[in-house]
């Protein structure tokens, strides 16, 4: 497997540049056999996940702060491999992170060499911060959330959840699809995937949720080159679900690419759609999303914090997934708690409040707003509805108990419903749902 962790090691190298994890794997692996992709996948997606710990750990062997990047990466897979990999040998994570070492910095092999066999010695011998004393720093260190976020966490909902929320991991490598019923039923789809061998189960919280197991290429299956499936997050579709669409209603959806939840609202028998995006790339993308579902609605490439007079009081429904620090994701996108910095959350939030008071405007009397990010952040959810509120008395919650699955009854606050990975086994979703009052 000496190829997939060269191939590991070089896409470390790209996520520290910036680039996104699941992008890079997608480019990196097609030269692996289906074992080594498995392995160096794995390897990417487990160092990335701990890396903060694994950080720790080679900080307190190698004894030197000032490390080449490319030889701490190296470190980091092996390390990785060390505390993490039962079924890898030591001297194979040691000798092959040796070799990585000779063909990037021949010089520091022995260097690598000494801080791996001492890792693999001593491993029960580090030492953690004291959870008691500085409970923020231990959990960034043990879990690998950069410090602020897990302070950030423990001020918005305690420590305990906290822990419990960095802890979660998700245990198996599953795929979220939902059929396209424009093209196909439900039994007809389950059908179709027993015909293909793909073992699949139904999500928890949406009947158009279906869950199927190593998926390798979902692009390459004639179902969903045909647009009879398409994949979408089960929070993603319980945004759409509590906008309780209905035949005739006409709909927009701000901040659409690449076009999931204009696909799935299509299902409820819209009168007309509009599907509204910033970037004209991701409208191309969009496009041909919609085209391959046999959606059809009008694609609109503006900008949603920019009111269009001309959409005013026109729709039913507005659904608004704004932009956002995406914090819901960190589970299973580990990249993710690295490339958000503080500011980042800063930046976003008067541009999440400038949708909200653009958009507000399109909803009819009576219609229906709703609000959605893929975050857990106090202040770009109730904070910022809380504030929406206040602003826009014309507005209140809208009940969602009466639009989602029972199973969710206990977790709806009025209007409002925040999804938690190690409490729902989904992405971390916040949803509100908001009514324009009759009285004009």
């Amino acid at each position: 497997m000496a190829n997939s962790r060269a191939v590991a090691l070089s896409v470390l190298g790209e996520v520290r540049e910036g680039a996104y994890l699941n992008l890079v794997l997608k480019k990196r692996l097609g030269g692996l056999d289906e074992q080594d992709r498995r392995f160096a996948s794995a390897l990417c997606y487990t160092t990335l996940e701990n890396i903060g710990r694994i950080d720790y750990i080679i900080d307190e062997y190698a004894k030197s702060k000032r490390i080449h990047k490319i030889i701490r990466d190296i470190l980091r897979l092996g390390v990785c491999q060390l505390v993490f990999f039962e079924s890898v040998p030591v001297s194979a994570a040691v000798n092959e992170s040796v070799n990585l070492a000779k063909a990037h910095k021949p010089q520091l092999k022995g260097f690598v060499n000494g801080v791996l066999r001492a890792v693999s010695k001593d491993l029960g011998a580090v030492k953690y911060p004291d959870r008691e004393k500085n409970n923020a720093e231990y959990l960034s260190i043990m879990y690998s959330y950069p410090l602020w976020l897990t302070k950030m966490l423990i001020s918005d909902y305690g420590a305990d959840f906290a822990e419990e929320l960095c802890a979660y991991r998700k245990s198996s490598a599953e795929t979220c699809v939902r059929p396209n019923l424009l093209k196909l039923d439900s039994k007809s789809f389950e059908n179709k995937l027993e015909g293909m061998g793909l073992n699949a189960k139904k999500g928890e919280y949406s009947d158009f949720a279906y869950y199927v197991k190593n998926i390798s290429d979902i692009q390459s299956l004639s179902l969903y080159k045909k647009g009879q499936m398409t994949v979408q997050g089960e929070s993603s579709m319980l945004c759409v679900q509590a906008a309780d669409i209905k035949q005739g209603m006409s709909v927009i959806d701000v901040c659409a690419a690449p076009g999931g939840k204009t696909a799935l609202a299509a299902q409820y028998g819209p009168s007309a759609q509009v599907a509204m995006e910033l970037h004209e790339h991701r409208i191309d993308i969009m496009r041909e999303n919609l085209a391959r579902m046999g959606v059809e609605a009008e694609t609109v490439c503006a900008d949603a914090r920019k009111l269009k007079p001309e959409y005013s009081r026109k729709f039913d429904r507005v659904l608004i997934d704004a932009p956002c620090s995406a914090l819901g994701l960190c589970y299973r996108k580990p990249d993710i708690k690295y490339s958000k910095q503080p500011k980042d959350l800063d930046e976003l939030l008067p541009i999440q409040a400038e949708i909200l008071d653009s958009c507000c405007e399109y909803v009819k009397p009576g219609g229906t707003l709703v609000y959605s990010t893929c975050t857990i952040n106090k202040r770009e959810n109730d904070r910022q509805i809380d504030a929406f509120l206040r602003k826009h008395p014309d507005f209140c919650e809208n009940p969602l108990a009466d639009v989602l699955s029972d199973k969710l009854l206990y977790r709806i606050r009025g209007g409002r419903l925040q999804l938690f990975p190690h409490i729902d086994g989904i992405d971390g979703f916040f949803i509100a749902s908001l009514k324009r009052k009759d009285i004009e």
